[in-house]
This record gives structure tokens, C-alpha cells and sequence, in this order.
């Protein structure tokens, strides 16, 4: 079976919120279980890439329903993702990153990457449960009016830390890149909220910002995987490749700016 990717939520403006919630929750927990019998063979890196991008999806979904649901169901579930984030992280900055090192280092790399599939592995087989939290009784604003709140609130936090950014600081372009996977998840489970509203603009100026911004921290990583491979502090001059997606950075940005916010 191929690698699991994420796939649509289908909501209305007629679905109440609780369903909606588990409409979502329910699919980045289908996108990650399945695929963890291939992360676990470790053949094909691409499960463990599809995993790492269901796990976040749910802990996105978890943020955007926050407050509609039991706060101790919540807690038990971000504890569970936070240690499959935790345990992943290493065993897919090496699948990246080893065959782009240097010759010399690879056999090194490919036994680092194998001690870290190991871990994440025995992390996996410990997690045995998996429960979506109960929702919490009351009730709820319609879906539109929830959806445009949430929106609203996660646009503005994006937009805040982009703001005045220095592209070229790594810590700043990381933080940056949190904060729209957030909004991006949030408008892929929303939008059906707003049918007949065209949600592609903003979504896909969030695509193109987050590849950039995805490429250049490949590129730390592989700076950081080099230093612990050879001892040595890399020297920070930044290849071709980086100038050319530095520069690319300040044009994608206002693209998503300009781009309409469909909820409005």
C-alpha cells in the first residue's frame, strides 16, 4: 500500500462544530496510523514523512477545536504526538540529509540514521492507545461564525511574525514557518465553511511559502547534522541555492498578504 497522504474534510455551513471537529480529527488520526506499519519497515522514508505531516495536522486540529473538547482527553493525546514528533524529528532530518553529505561522512550518517529509526521504532511500539477526546457539552456558535474567529485569530498571529522578519535569521524563518502550517491546516479543515468562496489564493500562498521556507531549513539541518558528524563549527556562508530562495522570500510573502482571506 502506498503512503498514506492527508485528504479533504467535508464540512458545510449546516455541520455542527463537534462534528466537524471530529470530521477532522478523525482524518489526521487515519493519516497517521496508516502510515506506521511502512515507518516502522523504514524502506521508504516517505511513510515516516507522511506520518510526521499527520501528526502535526492532528495537533493543528486539536489547536483550531481547542475549548470545545475534554482539556484531559486533549493533554493525553498532545503527550502522545509530542513524543512521536520528538522521536521522529531525527529519523527524518537523517533520511533528508544523508545521501546530500559529503562521501566521507555517509557511512557515519547511514548509522546514525539507523540508531534513530531504532528509537523511533521501540517509541511507536510503545503506543498502544489512541482515543480522540470527548467533546464538551453546550452549545456551539455555527460553523461559519467558529471557523472565522479561529481564522481570524491564527491570520493575525502569522502576520505578526512576519512582520519586519529577517529572512536570512534561521530561529526567526522557523517561527515563522510554524505559525502558517497552523493557519494552512486551519483554512484546508475550514473552508467548507464558506462554499462558493475560493479559499486556492491564500492556500496556495501558504504552499509556496512554507516549500521555501522548508528548503532553507533543510539546509540548517544539514549544517547541523555535518558539525555532529565531523566536531567542526560550519562556517554560516550561504550557498547558491540559499541566496537564490532568500531572495525568492520577500515577493512570496506579499503574495500571501495580498491574497484575500475567503472567511471575510
Amino acid at each position: 500500500m502506498a503512503p498514506r497522504k492527508a485528504r479533504a474534510i467535508a464540512v458545510r455551513p449546516a455541520t455542527a462544530v463537534a462534528a466537524a471537529r471530529r470530521a477532522a480529527l478523525r482524518e489526521a488520526l487515519d493519516q497517521v496510523l496508516a502510515n506506521i506499519p511502512g515507518t516502522l519497515t523504514g524502506k521508504d522514508p516517505e511513510y515516516l514523512h507522511q506520518m510526521r505531516v499527520g501528526t502535526r495536522r492532528l495537533r493543528a486540529a486539536l489547536r483550531v477545536y481547542r475549548g470545545t473538547m475534554q482539556r484531559k482527553d486533549e493533554r493525553a493525546l498532545l503527550r502522545t504526538l509530542r513524543k512521536i514528533a520528538h522521536a521522529s524529528g531525527p529519523a527524518r532530518d537523517w533520511d533528508v540529509n544523508a545521501p546530500r553529505l559529503p562521501v566521507s561522512l555517509r557511512p557515519e550518517a547511514a548509522r546514525r540514521r539507523r540508531a534513530a529509526h531504532a528509537r523511533l521504532r521501540r517509541v511507536i511500539g510503545a503506543m498502544q492507545l489512541w482515543m480522540l477526546p470527548r467533546g464538551l457539552a453546550g452549545t456551539r456558535p455555527a460553523l461559519d461564525a467558529f471557523a472565522r474567529e479561529v481564522l481570524d485569530s491564527l491570520d493575525r498571529k502569522a502576520t505578526r511574525k512576519g512582520q519586519g522578519i529577517g529572512w536570512k535569521r534561521a530561529q526567526q524563518r522557523h517561527a515563522l514557518r510554524i505559525r502558517l502550517r497552523r493557519l494552512r491546516y486551519a483554512c484546508e479543515f475550514l473552508r467548507g465553511a464558506f462554499p462558493g468562496r475560493d479559499s486556492e489564493p491564500l492556500v496556495l500562498s501558504l504552499k509556496q511559502l512554507q516549500d521555501l521556507l522548508g528548503e532553507l531549513n533543510d539546509q540548517e539541518v544539514a549544517r547541523r547534522l555535518t558539525q555532529e558528524l565531523t566536531g567542526k563549527r560550519q562556517t554560516r556562508l550561504a550557498s547558491i541555492r540559499e541566496r537564490r530562495l532568500l531572495r525568492r522570500l520577500p515577493a512570496t510573502w506579499k503574495r500571501f498578504t495580498a491574497a484575500p482571506r475567503f472567511w471575510r
